[in-house]
């Protein structure tokens, strides 16, 4: 017997050849405890580009300060 979140990841991951892939949506959250997701819905963010550039900024900034730090400290 096919659960309720399997049979919404099933639902989901469903494309014909060629057509194009839906947007990937949350459906209706589950009342089932506890709550049981599909992949989709468990998602919680991008990797990507964006997380790439978020990183190299923080690290480039603290070494800019740890730099005026030690220059500027001493």
């Amino acid at each position: 017997m096919e659960t309720e979140a399997e049979r919404r990841a099933r639902m989901q991951s469903v494309a014909k050849g060629g057509d194009p892939i839906p947007p990937m949506r949350a459906d209706s959250h589950s009342t089932e405890d506890p709550a049981v997701e599909t992949p989709v819905e468990a998602r919680q963010g991008f990797l990507g580009r964006p997380v790439l550039v978020v990183l190299v900024g923080g690290l480039v900034l603290a070494t800019v300060a740890w730099l005026a730090v030690a220059l500027l400290g001493y």
